[in-house]
């Protein structure tokens, strides 16, 4: 393999900041420990292309569902039941347990947007969830054909 081939090619651009922005930017560079301003804004790029890529895109959407509950049996079933309703697909389930009466769980959600959020929102409403939040992001195309 070709330094080009595992590499993209970098592009220079400039940009114009207000100064009290751009303080505030350096701030979160040096607490996040990036290298640089570059990996910080490739970072920030990748989240608003998924943000919008998720709003624009009806189809074949990748996200995250984040849950926190108190653990009992009768929301344990209920969950199982949304998400076997769901025309989305949960494609994986992490449950972590983080106290005697707490759990975690990070669902890995592939389907269409209004699916996923129906998903979403079902679930949140469940009685027993404390917090839920949704990740979305996008995948570029594979160039090269593979899928699992």
């Amino acid at each position: 393999m070709t330094h080009q081939e595992s590499e993209p090619e970098l592009k220079r651009f400039g940009v114009s900041v207000p100064e009290d922005l751009l303080r505030r930017f350096d701030k979160i560079v040096k607490k996040r420990g990036y290298v640089g301003r570059s990996e910080a804004i490739r970072d920030a790029m990748r989240g608003f292309i998924a943000q919008c890529e998720w709003e624009s895109k009806q189809e074949g959407r990748l996200a995250t569902l984040n849950i926190v509950y108190r653990h009992h049996p009768r929301l344990m079933s209920d969950l199982i039941k949304v998400q076997h309703s769901s025309k989305a697909h949960v494609i994986s389930t992490v449950h972590v347990h983080l106290t005697h009466s707490h759990c975690f769980e990070a669902l890995t959600i592939k389907g269409d947007r209004d699916d996923i959020e129906k998903l979403a929102n079902r679930i949140g409403g469940l009685t027993g969830i404390e917090y839920v939040r949704l990740f979305v992001f996008s995948l570029p195309d594979d160039e090269d054909g593979h899928e699992h």
